[in-house]
């Protein structure tokens, strides 16, 4: 069980600093953008723990279950950054069209870490925005929003530089994909060689390549079938069972999204060609 916060319990916009926060897990009906400014925590998240310290933001969304443990109560503290669900779609679009809706598909907790200088930035406003809030200033509102607009932009940064750098075990992976006996594997099989459980291997994967691994496998056994269709002695039955699909009509539907053309017309068309 946890506790549900809705957005009539607390003020939106609205920033506050936790130096206890709650241990016991809780959700929201509206976003919550948290940043560490001193000491460690873990933040489990949807029962993922993610490591808290200077700098590291983690980005809640409604629903997001979560509570903060393993801290100091003398040196920790975080900031939070409360906004609507509207609002901060609006924010989004502002920042880049999609970006709303990939936030919310993601799988994982959405944790990264600023640069020093961002941090140092940040810190700074956060300081003159919880001054803004005591004293009833007008203006909070439009920098509460400039902020949360820089830290979706330095999530973006954050996440093209993810996206461009792999770890090692996935450098070691990708030129399997290449081999003929290797993609006649399944994702469960593939995701055994790395030592990984297929979940976080899933996860992993998407989150460095940009799309799903067994998107990516089937994408490989379509592009090195074309070889193989050009073998007029090969059935595309046999073609299938050689790439690792269940059935033909599985290979055919990928096949044609991919190239939009049927493997059947792509091998009378190359057939043709040969011959003239």
């Amino acid at each position: 069980m946890h506790v549900v916060l809705d957005e009539s319990n607390q003020m939106t916009p609205y920033i506050s600093s936790s130096y206890m926060p709650p241990r016991h897990l809780h959700s929201h009906t509206f976003f919550e953008l948290c940043f560490c400014v001193s000491g460690r925590s873990t933040n489990v998240i949807n029962g993922f723990p993610v490591p808290f310290q200077n700098g590291t933001c983690v980005i809640l969304r409604p629903g997001d279950v979560h509570a903060v443990k393993d801290y100091d109560e003398k040196v920790y503290e975080h900031i939070d950054l409360y906004l609507s669900e509207n609002r901060f779609k609006e924010l989004c679009a502002y920042c880049q069209e999609g970006l709303y809706e990939e936030i919310m598909r993601e799988e994982t907790a959405l944790a990264f870490t600023f640069s020093n200088e961002f941090f140092s930035f940040l810190f700074n406003q956060s300081l003159l925005l919880k001054e803004m809030l005591s004293n009833g200033d007008k203006f909070f509102e439009p920098l509460h929003l400039s902020i949360v607009l820089a830290i979706l932009s330095e999530w973006l940064r954050h996440r093209r530089s993810s996206q461009a750098y792999k770890p090692d075990w996935l450098k070691n992976l990708l030129p399997k994909f290449n081999d003929m006996n290797f993609i006649q594997k399944n994702i469960t099989q593939i995701a055994r060689e790395t030592g990984f459980s297929l979940p976080y291997f899933s996860t992993q994967f998407k989150k460095y390549m940009g799309v799903s691994a067994i998107a990516y496998l089937n994408k490989k056994r379509v592009h090195l079938s074309k070889d193989l269709i050009r073998n007029p002695d090969l059935r595309l039955l046999d073609i299938s069972g050689m790439l690792g699909f269940e059935n033909p009509s599985t290979f055919s539907k990928h096949f044609l999204e991919e190239f939009k053309i049927p493997p059947k017309d792509y091998r009378k068309q190359t057939l043709q060609s040969i011959n003239t």
